[in-house]
């Protein structure tokens, strides 16, 4: 239940215009539901910025906002908190005068904090005084305690202690203790346990765990470029696989085939679902986890980078009463967060919307989402002909993979349903022709389909360093030949005083880890089946004739999307180059 008081930052935000009225009772509703604090829950959504959640808690609780960023803090200074009561409370020491020392707090209506806090003064004849930080900012102090490297280092320490390791007759090392108990010991399960924290904190969307010549490599894909995070001793590498099939209810004696499964992990209060996949290498397994957040927030389309002819094709083709929406594009390339954008427009009290999912990756109140288990028999064919006797208006179908799903959903389309899918095309205009290939007969394709959308993520670049760049001559004029003649784009604005085009970097800083870029947004392009292009389709379906009717619409290619993006300083041009070659 709720306390007083749980809410009086989402209501301080919302009086001052930060929030709509409309998203205050959104999070009140869903923290209800999800049994969180609405002002706790506002920090997991990305509604707003880390600075402007620490504006409103410097206004409610009468404390500055301390800056963080690219601060170094003396190792005496940071060590006057013990790093257990840091992490537990999310405060850090960070300056020091005299006997006053500065404290930043995540929040600074948490009294067990202070109260915590003051003990640990009382105790060292010191006096704190409060500060409140964004989220991020805080976190950066809090890993100079050493971060994932130092409690890797404490974990293996304390797991190689506990096991006796041996040399096998080809000198490979051995545990002297079985893979049960490997799999169960408590420094293992707290080295995991740290791996899984730092990718959930850094926003990671797969963990990678592979042995690497005479060490384990552990990687994670942060907006959407893997890096590595930290290195293992080799013979470690069966009991951290161990664990991880222990906690996914795996068989732990099975290592010749693949194996799949979930884990459900609570990390800062919320539920975080993994979905884990074990492939057998050559002598040893590797580990890769999806990290799901079901709790993440919903964008709408215009968060997503829809803008223009686009979004109005989309718009206008969700208002109609039915038909079949594509989006297109290989893994990864945020597919079901645009479906989600979507259904989030549809989603009302007077309409059914039933999906078929795998895995459910977004929760949205009022969609009745439903998990499809192949292994089991339930897989999207089957499902659908389940779904289309439960009364729907709108059905999200996953992926559509083979034939029998892609005319299940043709039909549905046809009889008075909305249907959203995915499929597996390198652009907007190959959607047609694969449905085309995977048996649908033409003229099915043209009276059910009525839009398809092809996309591709781009990183973002930093907002705190970006910078003004050139490019080479030769690709300017490139983007002016490509530019030129798209519609309701005045190119004119985006030359500097030199009479070049002006394109953007992120030179990196303290806010992106030094990486130029944070979070990342969708290029795309958006094929709307015309009454012209049900005739090509009839016709032969012929690629020419499908670009030729996408330009005749006004529509904006993949590639000029992201030249746009990048002249409005939203995204590099070396992202957009690396985008469009996927």
């Amino acid at each position: 239940m709720q306390k007083s008081g749980d809410n009086n930052i989402i209501q301080f935000l919302a009086q001052h215009g930060k929030i709509s009225q409309q998203q205050f009772q959104e999070l009140i509703t869903e923290s209800r539901e999800a049994r969180i604090s609405p002002d706790k829950l506002i920090e997991t959504k990305n509604i707003l910025s880390d600075e402007d959640i620490a504006w409103a808690k410097s206004q409610i609780y009468k404390v500055p906002v301390a800056e963080l960023y690219g601060l170094t803090v003396d190792k005496e200074i940071l060590k006057i908190i013990p790093k257990d009561v840091a992490e537990n409370y999310n405060v850090v020491a960070f300056a020091k005068e005299g006997d006053v020392f500065k404290v930043a707090m995540l929040d600074p209506g948490n009294f067990k904090a202070r109260e915590a806090v003051d003990f640990v003064a009382r105790q060292k004849n010191l006096k704190a005084t409060y500060y409140t930080a964004p989220k991020k900012a805080l976190k950066n102090i809090l890993e100079q305690y050493g971060g994932l490297s130092v409690e890797v280092k404490e974990a293996v320490g304390a797991a190689e202690s506990e096991s006796r390791f041996t040399s096998d007759e080809k000198g490979r090392i051995t545990s002297e203790m079985d893979l049960e108990k490997m799999g169960q010991s408590a420094p293992i399960s707290k080295l995991v346990g740290s791996i899984l924290k730092y990718a959930v904190e850094t926003h990671a969307s797969d963990i990678h765990i592979e042995p690497l010549g005479d060490k384990t490599r552990i990687r994670c894909r942060i907006d959407g470029i893997l890096r590595e995070s930290a290195a293992l001793p080799l013979h470690l590498h069966p009991s951290i696989v161990s664990r991880i099939k222990v906690m996914a209810n795996l068989k732990l004696d099975e290592t010749r085939v693949p194996q799949d499964g979930r884990i459900r992990i609570m990390v800062a209060q919320r539920k975080i679902d993994l979905r884990i996949s074990i492939l057998p290498l050559f002598e040893k397994e590797k580990v890769v986890m999806r990290i799901l957040d079901p709790a993440s927030k919903v964008f709408n389309l215009k968060d997503l980078g829809f803008w223009g002819k686009g979004l109005e094709a989309i718009e206008r083709n969700l208002s109609r009463p039915h038909g079949l929406i594509l989006i297109t594009g290989p893994t990864g390339c945020g597919k079901t967060t645009t479906i989600f954008a979507a259904l989030k427009i549809l989603n009302k009290t007077e309409v059914n919307v039933i999906t078929l999912e795998d895995p459910i990756e977004y929760f949205l109140n009022g969609v009745n989402q439903s998990q499809v288990r192949p292994q089991i028999g339930y897989s999207f064919s089957s499902g659908l002909r389940s779904v289309v006797r439960q009364d729907p208006d709108v059905i999200m179908v996953g992926e559509i993979r083979d034939n029998e799903t892609a005319e299940l959903a043709t039909h549905a389309a046809l009889t008075g349903h909305i249907v959203l899918s995915t499929l597996h095309t390198n652009d907007a205009f190959g959607a047609v022709p694969r449905f085309i290939d995977m048996g649908v007969e033409p003229f099915l394709v043209a009276s059910s389909v009525n839009l398809v959308v092809a996309q591709r993520l781009v990183r973002k670049i930093c907002p705190y360093c970006a910078e003004e760049i050139q490019v080479s001559e030769e690709m300017e004029k490139n983007i002016i030949k490509e530019l030129k003649e798209v519609p309701d784009f005045d190119l004119e604005k985006y030359h500097n005083k030199n009479g070049r085009l002006k394109f953007y970097h992120g030179k990196g800083c303290s806010r992106c880890n030094n990486e130029g870029y944070q979070g990342r947004i969708g290029i795309f392009e958006v094929l709307e089946i015309s009454e012209e292009m049900k005739n090509i389709i009839t016709s032969g379906c012929k690629i020419k004739e499908i670009k030729e009717e996408f330009k005749r619409q006004g529509m904006i290619e993949m590639l000029k999307d992201g030249y746009i993006k990048a002249l409005k300083g939203v995204t590099s041009l070396e992202e957009v180059l690396r985008a469009a070659r996927e």
